[in-house]
Formats: C-alpha cells, structure tokens, sequence
C-alpha cells in the first residue's frame, strides 16, 4: 500500500536500453512542440511524477536521476498505485507516447481519477484559461441537460431499433468509445455507434450516443470538434488555445474529418 506520495517519475522502459538513442523510438509525427530538452536527449524517457494537493503532476524527463524506481513494472501495479494515490486529478504530459497516454487514461478512468492533457507551446506547458461567466455557464449546462433528456426520451424507440441491428445483423458491440479531449484538456471517452451505420446509410444517427455525452458534462451541444488523443498532439499553435472551449456535437469550430479510425 502507498502511504505517502512524493516528487517521483515513472518509467515503463528497462534498465538495460538507458543506453538506446530514442528520437526516432519515441517522437513520431503526430508529436508537436518537442521541448529542446528533450529533444536533445540521448536516452529513453520516463515519467516524473509529483504530487500538489490533491494533483498528480505527469511529466516526460529524460534525467535518469528523476526516474522513479517504478520501472519495468506492469500496467496493472500502475492501476493499484493509482487508486492509493490521494491524488483526485491527473495531469499529464501531451508529449508522452500516444499508448502510454490511453494507458494512463483507461486507469484513471478504472480509479475515477480526472485526468487532464497539458500541452505544451514554445517549449512551455500550455496555461488555460478559467475566465468563464459562471451564470452563462449554468445556462448552457441546464440547457444542454434538459435538450439531452428529451431527446433521449423521444429517440429511444430508435436507440432500441439501431441497438438491435446492430447485435443481430452486424454481430458486433453497440457501442465505440474513443479518448477525446473535452474543455481545459480533460479526457473523456466519446461514445458513437458502430461504423457499419456508414454502410447502412444512416450514419448521421451514429452521433446519438454522444447524448450521453451532453448529460455528462463532457459536451455540449454546439462547440468546438471534440479531438482525439492523436489529433490534439496535431494541432498548431493557432489551435490550441480552442481547448478552452467545450466540444460539440454540432462542431461550430472546423476540425478533423473522422472520429474513429
């Protein structure tokens, strides 16, 4: 049991390979901003850790001084030291490797940790803004909330008849999730039905699921393309400060074209 949590880094690399250049294992394309550090850096990365509050603070270092002695060890101990951690949020480095950042979200999920994407401009952590009107907010949500109801309540007959099509004739599950990120950068999962509804011809109804979404709070009904993981790590600088702002199931701010692939 974990009593106690300080400045630590996690590492999920051997030992052995502290010697591999990584520029090209690591850094793919889908990589922006890479910090000059980092860059720079002749050995394998890990993960720094430090705990502020109830915040869990994830970063990418390359300084094997920094690297916790959490090296090598499986996803699952990863998923038991998170749920002693105190920690209620998680934030964490965008420059991680895509898997091990849907490896950090899934277990955050399984510990009902919230868990945050930074990323990173000119070298620096991407700061993002509060400066929202609370009464403007509380109208959105409540409309947001009582659209979502009622039309869950007046599309269920459909929801039924799409769920049904889909376990009899496509024999595959109802649902797909995808790691998005929502306002501020928080991660959530994004629910869509299956991609034979673009083959059936009816693949505007796919989107219905993200109903679940809006009663969440993770969407709303207009606002900006909800990103995946791999996308936000795509966008220019230009783009990034529209993670302010809550994606929509109507996309009012022009992004990527699909959201599963």
């Amino acid at each position: 049991m974990v009593h106690e949590q300080r400045s630590t880094s996690v590492s999920f690399t051997s030992h052995a390979d502290l010697e591999k250049p990584i520029q090209e294992k690591v850094f793919t394309q889908d990589t922006p901003e890479i910090n000059s550090n980092i860059n720079s850096c002749k050995y394998n990365l890990g993960y720094k850790i430090k705990l502020k509050g109830e915040k869990l603070l994830v970063k990418l270092t390359c300084k094997p001084s920094h690297m916790h002695l959490l090296s090598n060890r499986s996803e699952d101990f990863l998923a038991e030291w998170l749920r002693f951690s105190p920690a209620t949020i998680v934030e964490i480095d965008s420059r991680i490797e895509l898997e091990k950042l849907m490896m950090w979200a899934e277990q955050c999920r399984r510990c009902e940790k919230a868990i945050f994407l930074r990323l990173y401009k000119q070298g620096k952590l991407l700061k993002y803004s509060n400066n929202f009107s609370k009464v403007s907010g509380l109208t959105t949500r409540c409309f947001d909330i009582l659209t979502a109801l009622i039309s869950l309540i007046v599309l269920s007959p459909i929801f039924v008849a799409l769920a049904l099509l889909m376990k009899i004739w496509f024999h595959e599950p109802i649902l797909q999730r995808q790691w998005c990120i929502g306002k501020q950068g928080k991660l959530f999962c994004l629910y869509n039905f299956s991609d034979n509804l673009s083959i059936a011809k009816i693949n505007f109804l796919g989107k219905l699921p993200q109903l679940f979404n809006v009663l969440k709070g993770d969407m709303s009904f207009t606002g900006r393309f909800p990103w995946s993981l791999a996308e936000v790590r795509k966008l220019s600088l230009s783009e990034q400060p529209l993670i302010n702002v809550s994606p929509g199931i109507t996309a009012s701010t022009k992004g990527k074209n699909n959201y599963f692939r």
